[in-house]
């Protein structure tokens, strides 16, 4: 394994060479106290819950420890694997602005509290970018030319040029703010390169010493007890000036030498790869079935399962999803509803009418929501994500809690019952409905979906319901072998509005039904009451 890592590591920069020695040592540290390899990969017992760090305070405990509380007394072990999103000292982007990708936010807690986390544990890999507080950053602007190497970075003549502008204009983005944003660097205006926004500065991977501060994280990351690392921002981490800078193919290598890194270690170490783009670009990142990501962030499901719910009808997710579950063994899908980041809308583009894209946004906004864009190759703006919580989409007002809940809970049952494993955003569990306070204080759509809760909780009925319902349907789930991510599936067909489907093995079969109505329906001589899920 260890001539594989050493040859993707010089295929990325022949001066990478330098740190084979480096990465050699800490594979065999590690490899000191492995563990050894599980004979599965994935298991219809893996569900993940994603939550930040600072979701819960109380008055005796730090936020980590208060997380921890949570999970052991409300979860009642019904989730197997925490995806704890970036608690690294910050700046922007609740998180996603790290100044050290290798330190514990001290209002958070410590490594010891994250290690104490009583599950599986998948850690953020913002590695695309990082704080313009950090360390780095700021010995680049005072004139370090090692850390400004570290940067995408470029004098205001070469910005201001018409080759310049024209090549921006070739790059793929996932937002409308500017690409390039201007920092005086010891009283000289340059440009550098900031993808997602002018707080987040792009790092160069292209670069010897960023290359060996990401790797010393990502090993610091599997000592911290790591076993799931999600690749933030995948398409955009590899820049070749001139393109289109999007899914280039040193991204894809730069994926595989950290696969290939988790094959070198004796233990269970997972790749998860985070890229929300249309499906075929997304399921890139499984390379050739075992030479990338183990796990991809299944973007297309969420909106797939909104657009069902809206238009009553099972046509689309269900001819997608005859398509897309025959993969390799060794891969799956991470299925979601919404999570952090909301309702990303880039999956549907391809699958659905644009016109029923441009529905599920009025509706976003109807009920008081946000539509987040992106800015495409031809400079119109498109639908990235919906910003809004779950249930708020999913609230009307005119029909009973009951309808209300049934249609909630049974609609997270999906990524939970797909071939995959199904990871639940906390907020989901709890039914929460828009945190407009927070969006309003801060000016941030997406704090519409991110809510921090005191805890010991003080849940509504609502609530509680909810995460009654969730919790029944995913210990149901960890006990029927059919529903492991490996098993088959095949869609049922039917002209009701009801999404069908069989999931299968050699010796059993289960199949499942969720009516997508409020009304009384009736599939293959199976009656279904209003957005009943049913097992046969």
């Amino acid at each position: 394994m260890s001539s594989k890592v050493n040859s993707l590591l010089v295929g990325l920069n022949p001066e990478f060479e330098k740190l084979i020695p480096f990465v050699t040592d800490k594979i065999q540290s590690l490899n000191k106290v492995a563990v050894g390899k599980s004979e599965k990969l994935f298991s219809e017992k893996d569900t993940m819950l994603i939550t930040y760090a600072d979701q819960f305070s109380s008055q005796d405990k730090n936020n980590i420890q208060t997380l921890n509380d949570f999970i052991e007394q409300e979860l009642q072990g019904c989730t197997n694997i925490t995806h704890i999103l970036p608690f690294y000292p910050w700046t922007s982007d609740d998180g996603f602005s790290p100044t050290d990708y290798q330190q514990v936010r001290p209002e958070y807690g410590e490594w010891r509290d994250i290690e104490a986390i009583p599950s599986k544990k998948m850690f953020d890999c913002v590695f695309n970018h990082i704080s313009t507080e950090s360390e780095l950053f700021k010995k680049a602007l005072a004139g370090d030319m090692e850390a400004q190497s570290m940067f995408h970075i470029v004098s205001e003549e070469e910005y201001k040029s018409d080759e310049f502008q024209s090549d921006i204009k070739k790059i793929v983005r996932p937002r409308t703010s500017p690409l390039f944003t201007p920092y005086h660097f010891n009283g000289e205006t340059k440009y550098v390169w900031t993808t997602f926004s002018a707080d987040q500065i792009d790092t160069n991977l292209n670069s010897l010493p960023m290359m060996k501060y990401l790797l010393e994280t990502f090993f610091l990351y599997i000592e911290k007890g790591a076993q799931y690392f999600r690749i933030d921002a995948v398409p955009f981490m590899w820049k070749d000036w001139g393109t289109n800078c999007s899914h280039r193919p040193k991204t894809h290598r730069f994926v595989q030498l950290l696969r290939s890194i988790c094959d070198a270690v004796d233990t269970d170490l997972y790749i998860v790869t985070e890229s929300n783009v249309p499906h075929q670009e997304n399921i890139s990142y499984w390379g050739n079935g075992g030479n990338e990501a183990h796990i991809i962030y299944n973007f297309s499901l969420a909106p797939l399962i909104l657009h069902a719910l809206t238009f009553q009808t099972n046509e689309y997710i269900s001819d997608w999803a005859k398509q897309v579950f025959d993969i390799s063994a060794a891969t799956t899908y991470l299925n979601f509803t919404a999570s952090h980041d909301g309702i990303g809308m880039r999956g549907l583009e391809g699958i659905v009418p644009e016109e029923d894209v441009a529905t599920l946004c009025r509706l976003t906004e109807d009920k008081g929501g946000g539509v987040g864009k992106k800015r495409s190759r031809d400079g119109t703006e498109r639908p990235y994500e919906l910003n809004i919580t779950w249930a708020q989409f999913l609230y009307e007002q005119e029909e009973s809690d009951e309808l209300f809940i049934k249609k909630v809970v049974n609609s997270h049952a999906i990524v939970m019952f797909f071939p995959g494993i199904g990871a639940h955003y906390l907020h989901n569990f709890l039914g929460t409905k828009n945190w407009t306070d927070g969006m309003e204080d801060s000016g941030i759509p997406r704090r519409l979906n991110r809510k921090k809760l005191e805890y010991p909780l003080n849940l509504s009925h609502l609530s509680k319901r909810i995460l009654e319902g969730l919790i029944h349907l995913v210990n149901y789930k960890c006990l029927q072998e059919v529903f492991s991510p490996s098993a088959k599936i095949e869609m049922i067909e039917t002209s009701e509005p009801c999404i069908a489907f069989r999931r299968f093995t050699n010796s059993d079969s289960v199949d499942v039904y969720f009516n997508l109505s409020s009304d009384n329906i009736s599939v293959n001589g199976i009656e279904l009451s209003s957005y009943e899920l049913a097992f046969r």
